[in-house]
């Protein structure tokens, strides 16, 4: 608060004084002290000893959607949730001392954004106080244009950082789940993607000799969702990340680089900027059935069989033949098609109708017309007891 506002406040709050006077006893006051006040702190001294309280001017925070950020604008402030936050690194400057950068990923409603920490900005992300799925505010940045052509948001020494600020409320930035693209959704058009779904298979590392004569290596893991299986491929030291991960444990992976083989087979690629995650199953969790409203999974579900289960055998897409059993499952929330595949549709075709059901580590996917319906992979559970 500028040293005129404090003096309107002190005029408006003591009207048997003149704005000269008041003037007066500042230049008085800082005379006291040899004159190392700043007019501000001088008026402020005043106010007190003339019995006024002055009011503390609230700073409104004036934020840009990401969606609207241009590149060439100074002094942005922007909110968002953490979606990926990268360990800070060194780097070297012209002077050959050492700085610190640490590379943010944020989302708000309108888009995605990079942010970039510089020295001791890049201290948060160091030490660890920075996370995914936490709300930022970000102050004083400015926003330039990467060579890719995204922008990005730099912090400099006059940025400052807000970690969940209590103004904002959660619910208004999209958690970080929702930008998870499903598997068979992904084209050869996109260049990133972000994914979850269970490991299926995890390949032995493969040594191979470079062109220059060094030693790389890479992994590969198959990773699954209701829509379909990708390969992802790990290079070198990015292996690490794979190092307690096993089948049958599910996987985020964001910011993969999407690559299309030469038999048009598509595949993800994880790269230094690339975020890899275990995310923990909880099965003990019962979905009830109204409330499997998308794709996705894994689930949780139990209720009553409806339908007595009819078993056939199905070719799949690469000419095996399969067995699967079909049936209606019933809870007090509504009812749902299972279709129960290889080893669990020998499983259902013994149930009978009536039969209480719990189904674990299963699928939600679109069925005949466009109908969700509950499906079986190969770590998926059926499990029959007494109600």
């Amino acid at each position: 608060m500028s040293a005129d506002e404090i003096i309107k406040q002190i005029l408006s709050a003591r009207p048997d004084f003149s704005r000269e006077e008041i003037m007066q006893k500042i230049r008085e006051k800082n005379t006291v002290v040899g004159g190392f006040l700043t007019e501000e702190t001088a008026a402020r001294l005043v106010a007190s000893e003339l019995g006024v309280e002055i009011a503390q001017k609230r700073f409104v925070f004036k934020e840009i959607p990401i969606g609207e950020l241009v590149s060439g604008l100074n002094d942005v402030t922007v909110t968002g949730r953490v979606l990926i936050a990268y360990p800070a690194q060194t780097y070297s400057r012209k002077d050959e001392t050492e700085g610190q950068l640490a590379r943010l990923l944020i989302v708000d409603k309108t888009g995605a954004l990079r942010i970039l920490l510089w020295n001791d900005k890049a201290e948060l992300a160091k030490n660890g106080k920075i996370k995914q799925g936490q709300i930022l505010r970000v102050l004083h940045g400015y926003v330039r244009e990467a060579r890719d052509g995204d922008l990005e948001l730099h912090v400099g020494h006059r940025g400052e950082i807000q970690i969940n600020p209590s103004d904002v409320k959660e619910k208004d930035y999209p958690e970080t789940s929702t930008f998870a693209t499903k598997i068979g959704k992904i084209t050869a058009k996109q260049k990133k993607a972000n994914v979850a779904g269970v490991v299926r298979t995890i390949s032995p590392v493969t040594v191979f000799q470079r062109r220059n004569g060094t030693e790389g290596k890479v992994q590969r893991v198959t990773l699954d969702d209701a829509t379909g299986q990708i390969t992802v491929v790990f290079w070198n030291e990015e292996i690490d990340t794979l190092n307690d991960v096993q089948v049958g444990e599910r996987l985020e992976i964001i910011n993969a680089k999407v690559k299309e083989r030469i038999d048009g087979r598509l595949e993800l690629h994880v790269e230094n900027r690339t975020y890899v995650e275990k995310i923990p199953l909880i099965e003990e969790k019962i979905t009830k059935i109204a409330d499997l409203t998308e794709e996705g999974g894994p689930v949780t579900i139990e209720g009553v069989v409806k339908t007595k289960p009819m078993k056939r055998e199905v070719s799949t897409s690469g000419g095996e033949k399969v067995a699967v059993a079909s049936f209606e499952l019933e809870d007090e929330s509504g009812a749902i098609f299972v279709s129960a595949w290889r080893k669990h549709a020998e499983t259902a075709e013994r149930l009978s109708v009536g039969e209480r059901v719990r189904i674990k580590d299963a699928f939600v996917r679109k069925g005949f017309g466009e109908n969700l319906e509950v499906t079986t992979r190969a770590s998926s559970k059926i499990e029959t007891f007494s109600q």
